[in-house]
């Protein structure tokens, strides 16, 4: 996975938001974050939600069916295995390790934990942002 390198491991609140970046533009390019999203507008399919298609008869999924019901099945592993590849070891323990967790729950449950918008995580980004520097601070006019 070396054209992931740049995606960093998810270790807490305190880099949350640009993981989750990251990750959104990935799946994306991956055409997998419809498994994650929570889009309703269907003319937008990049971001409308995927949901796991259903056979017409329960007992009798025709071949088309099979096919489009595997599909979905196996995309939903890659997103689970994107997200996965980019936890760090103590966040893996909050995650479910079976087949019947879909990608989105898994993204849902990492939200609730590390998405916080309270008044702390609003500092440490506020800390994040004033840690930022210029690469090249003899030229800063040309900056501003």
């Amino acid at each position: 996975m070396g054209k992931y390198d740049h995606i960093p491991m998810l270790t807490g609140t305190e880099n949350y938001h640009a993981w989750r970046t990251d990750m959104k533009y990935t799946l994306g390019a991956e055409d997998l974050w419809c498994h994650v999203s929570t889009g309703t507008d269907p003319s937008d399919p990049l971001d409308f939600a995927s949901i796991k298609p259903l056979p017409t008869v329960v007992t009798q999924p025709t071949e088309a069916e099979t096919s489009a019901i595997r599909k979905w099945l196996v995309d939903d592993v890659k997103t689970k295995g994107f997200i996965h590849r980019f936890l760090s070891p103590p966040i893996r323990q909050i995650v479910p390790n079976d087949q019947t967790t879909t990608a989105r729950t898994i993204w849902d449950i990492i939200g609730r934990h590390y998405g916080r918008k309270d008044l702390s995580t609003q500092f440490i980004i506020c800390k994040q942002l004033a840690a930022l520097r210029m690469k090249d601070t003899s030229d800063a006019s040309r900056y501003v």
